[in-house]
């Protein structure tokens, strides 16, 4: 399995590295946090994982605001 960085997961999804990060902190989209301390840690991102997430949160009608 290969992970993909935030960049690579914006570009594939279409979703702003922004989006992908606070969705992450909500818990809506699996990532690997990797690296130590506050200032190096990174996502890394499961595509097909990520991609199951956000086709259940718009099936489920997570899309709404919250």
């Amino acid at each position: 399995m290969k992970l993909a960085t935030t960049e690579q997961a914006s570009a594939s999804t279409g979703l702003s590295a922004w989006e992908l990060r606070r969705g992450f902190r909500a818990g809506w989209y699996p990532a690997l946090e990797i690296g130590r301390g506050e200032r190096a840690r990174r996502l890394r991102w499961d595509l097909d994982l990520l991609q199951e997430a956000i086709r259940q949160r718009m099936t489920e009608g997570g899309n709404q605001h919250e």
